[in-house]
């Protein structure tokens, strides 16, 4: 076990040391969120997130909606949750992830809360408003480690931190200027004030405004303190 642990912290300060150096090197930020899944600390949280009735539910029937097309989710009507992802994510070039093939059993519980987490993850980032940039992922990071309680995404936010301590310079991509510590702060307060994302169920209500979802998600007036621009179609939300 003390070999394993070895082992472990070896793997996790590599990533570190790199992701300080470098936080988009997506890799190494990959490599470091799957060496603490294992942790004991990751399956605190897991725990942690199953006493949720909600959530508990989800797991029990390992629930899993309908995820249309991008082209059938960009046809939805104009600031719906579904038109306003599907246009975020061809906006990025990305296309849809193929159907899980989900668990069974008691044992399988875990692997089918971290299906249910990756597969999200890009919908979160609509949900908070949140582009894919260094300050966006860095914000997405501290609207999971608050809401997750997740080891990874604790150390990204570590990462993201000394990066910017040493290099004394803020996120300028593109015409955004959104300095990291900034965007984690939002990021943790997001995460504090909205009710559990990992509850809901996105795949009913892909026709209803992304407006009515973050009301319903009580992160309407935060998200009105945004640092970061509005993304594609996400006007349309607000009219």
């Amino acid at each position: 076990m003390a070999s394993n642990n070895r082992a472990l912290l070896k793997r996790l300060a590599v990533d570190l040391a790199e992701l300080c150096s470098d936080p988009e090197n997506i890799d190494y930020a990959f490599d470091l969120l799957n060496a603490t899944y294992g942790t004991e600390v990751a399956q605190a949280a897991r725990d942690r997130l199953k006493t949720d009735p909600a959530i508990r539910l989800l797991v029990q029937e390992r629930y899993w909606g309908n995820w249309p097309a991008l082209p059938d989710l960009v046809a939805l009507p104009a600031g719906s949750l579904g038109h306003v992802y599907g246009l975020f994510m061809t906006s990025q070039g990305m296309s849809e992830l193929p159907p899980p093939v989900l668990p069974s059993g008691v044992g399988s519980d875990d692997a089918y809360l971290q299906m249910r987490i990756r597969h999200t993850h890009d919908l979160w980032h609509v949900i908070a408003g949140l582009p894919i940039t260094l300050a966006g992922e860095a914000a997405a990071n501290g609207l999971t480690t608050e809401q997750l309680r997740w080891p990874g995404s604790a150390l990204l936010i570590a990462a993201d931190l000394i990066h910017r301590v040493s290099t004394g310079a803020a996120d300028t991509e593109g015409e955004e200027a959104v300095d990291v510590g900034v965007a984690i702060a939002y990021g943790l307060n997001l995460g504090a004030e909205a009710r559990p994302l990992l509850a809901q169920r996105w795949e009913e209500g892909w026709q209803t405004p992304l407006e009515a979802w973050r009301e319903r998600l009580n992160i309407l007036p935060l998200l009105k303190t945004s640092p970061f621009p509005l993304m594609p179609g996400e006007a349309a939300s607000c009219n």
